[in-house]
């Protein structure tokens, strides 16, 4: 009997960030749930951190955890909102726009690793269908 689609789907899902994380963690000391919150922030500078958890889903407990370690290595800056001392906009700092960079760089590196193995447009292919699955999901 062969893998339901759900478990192999899982199975590489699980494989590529660990990948991911081993990767970032020995070359820029950041693991892959960092980086995932220093991508978003950059992609949405001056963002609030529940947006950044919506994004990412995931909890605003968690993505404030991780922006804690960030903010601690200095690459990003929390600010107040002001009107609201709840509220916290989110940008990057220098470094952190540097190192978000890296981490990219790092990441292709990795990702080609293991899907490289496909043709350009086997690759393409995946990405479309990925894309409907994550689509249809969302819904």
């Amino acid at each position: 009997m062969q893998p339901r689609l759900y478990w192999q789907i899982h199975k590489l899902a699980f494989l590529l960030e660990k990948r991911a994380d081993e990767s970032l963690k020995q070359q820029v000391n950041i693991g892959f749930a960092q980086y995932k919150v220093l991508e978003a922030i950059g992609r949405n500078s001056l963002a609030k951190q529940n947006m950044i958890a919506e994004l990412l889903d995931q909890t605003e407990a968690s993505i404030s955890r991780q922006i804690k370690i960030l903010e601690k290595k200095e690459l990003i800056v929390v600010a107040t909102v002001m009107g609201n001392k709840r509220a916290r906009e989110l940008s990057l700092t220098e470094t952190g726009e540097s190192l978000l960079q890296q981490c990219e760089e790092i990441l292709d590196l990795a990702q080609a690793q293991i899907i490289g193995s496909l043709s350009y447009q086997e690759q393409r292919h995946f990405q479309e269908l990925f894309e409907r699955m994550l689509t249809k999901a969302r819904s």
